[in-house]
């Protein structure tokens, strides 16, 4: 029997839990086919696929690259080699990209009259460099009493620290994917803050692009799994569906939970494990 998760991270990216750890989390809650979709790297699919085959699990390597800029539209690859050349020179530009970013940023507080040592940054990033680095700095400094509130008054859009990240588009994205011979998949529509009247037109663009699939059952879009399932299959793009585990904390979805709710899980997710390994 196929139970799926296909969306979820490990600490090569933002997630609290290494691919090993992950792998016996899965095991636990039953899922017998998943996927590592770790924020614009590769780096924790070998030890992800070496956990899986110990324990007798069916693994999708996978990335979840980062598109749009600010309005995070994100597009998951399936099927992807971790020493992919092209795609790991493009992550680590990205990277390079969003170091830059965060330390300009800290050049923009500091200005602003606050005292971020940059050193002290870079120490604590670990492998995520992004602005909640910035927002618990200065919660730990008392400047702000939230991280919330760092984000409302110094770090979002339109506020004074703010600078906008460079992305690339989504249809870089997606022809990319293809390019290296990987499955590119929407991820969960109900997070981008597109109405559909804009949404619906762009996935038309995405697919002539190649976009092979929309991830349909994810936490976001509960409520509307019915519309975007028909809307996949209308449209001959493969169902997919995952947690979006993290840490476990509400913001995401726990391992597994969305297997549930996926009337056609075992056939997707076969049908997707298939297609990947070609």
């Amino acid at each position: 029997m196929i139970r799926p998760d296909l969306h979820m991270h490990t600490t090569a990216s933002d997630g609290i839990y290494t691919a090993s750890q992950l792998a016996r989390l899965v095991q636990r809650a039953d899922v017998t086919l998943f996927s590592i979709t770790d924020h614009d790297t590769l780096a924790g699919l070998p030890s992800a696929a070496d956990a899986a085959y110990d324990r007798g699990l069916a693994f999708i390597p996978g990335v979840e690259i980062s598109t749009e800029g600010d309005d995070e539209v994100h597009i998951l690859g399936y099927g992807v080699r971790h020493d992919d050349p092209v795609l790991n020179e493009c992550f680590a530009q990205a990277a390079q990209d969003r170091h830059d970013r965060i330390l300009n940023m800290a050049d923009e507080l500091n200005k602003l009259g606050f005292s971020l040592d940059k050193e002290q940054l870079l120490a604590q990033a670990g492998a995520s460099m992004g602005r909640p680095l910035l927002a618990r700095a200065m919660a730990a400094k008392g400047y702000v009493q939230t991280v919330q509130e760092a984000f409302e008054k110094y770090l979002g859009k339109g506020q004074p620290a703010y600078l906008p990240r460079p992305t690339m588009t989504a249809v870089q994205a997606v022809s990319l994917l293809r390019q290296r011979g990987a499955i590119p998949v929407l991820a969960h529509p109900g997070l981008i803050k597109w109405p559909l009247e804009k949404l619906l037109p762009m996935l038309r663009v995405w697919q002539d692009a190649g976009l092979r699939g929309i991830e349909v059952y994810h936490p976001a879009n509960k409520g509307n799994y019915a519309y975007w399932d028909q809307y996949a299959r209308r449209h001959s793009l493969y169902v997919t569906g995952g947690s979006d585990y993290h840490d476990g904390n509400a913001s995401h979805g726990q391992i597994g939970e969305t297997a549930d709710d996926w009337p056609r899980a075992m056939e997707d997710g076969w049908t997707l494990y298939r297609a990947a390994r070609r």
